[in-house]
């Protein structure tokens, strides 16, 4: 967590965009073997599996599968959504919705499910959006085109992404977004 020094360019939209076997060139990938209950296999296979950005030192575990396969891929989602979670872009690019994005705004709001492979994504595009406007629901509506109400929920996805927010605008001494 120490090293969070990537250009504020690049953002966590522009990583999160990236191929996965693009993206996974800048981690380091560490397996070994998970502890724990799980039989005789579990202990004995270098199933568990860590990645680490090596541009920002955030890092991820997944060993809840016997598969080396299935933990990887369960990292690297974690991965993404804690760099869309943490990484902001910095305001003198400005901000533009992902054009991967769109159809979840147009022609109504459709709600993201954290399940889905955009979200990472979402949140790093919603995160930066309530950032550029100091943390100002309203103001973030409005760049989007939609209302106040149609924002609000779209932060109470998940606890992290609303832990996120709500973090954000305690920085510019809001109230937390409630449900």
């Amino acid at each position: 967590m120490a090293r969070q020094s990537i250009k504020a360019e690049q953002g966590a939209c522009n990583i999160l965009k990236l191929a996965d076997r693009v993206f996974l060139k800048q981690c380091l990938f560490d397996v070994y073997t998970a502890s724990g209950p799980g039989g005789q296999k579990r202990n004995r296979t270098y199933s568990a599996v860590r990645l680490t950005h090596k541009a920002t030192g955030l890092s991820v575990v997944a060993e809840e599968s016997r598969s080396q396969h299935d933990n990887r891929a369960s990292a690297l989602r974690r991965l993404k959504v804690l760099l869309a979670l943490r990484l902001r872009a910095g305001h003198e690019y400005g901000w533009n919705l992902p054009a991967e994005l769109l159809p979840y705004f147009k022609p109504a709001v459709i709600r993201m499910n954290p399940k889905n492979e955009l979200y990472p994504l979402f949140c790093a595009a919603m995160l930066d959006l309530l950032n550029l406007h100091r943390g100002s629901l309203s103001s973030a509506a409005r760049t989007l085109g939609i209302t106040t109400a149609q924002c609000s929920p779209l932060f109470m996805i998940s606890k992290d992404l609303m832990a996120a927010a709500n973090a954000l605008r305690a920085q510019f001494a809001l109230k937390p977004i409630k449900q």
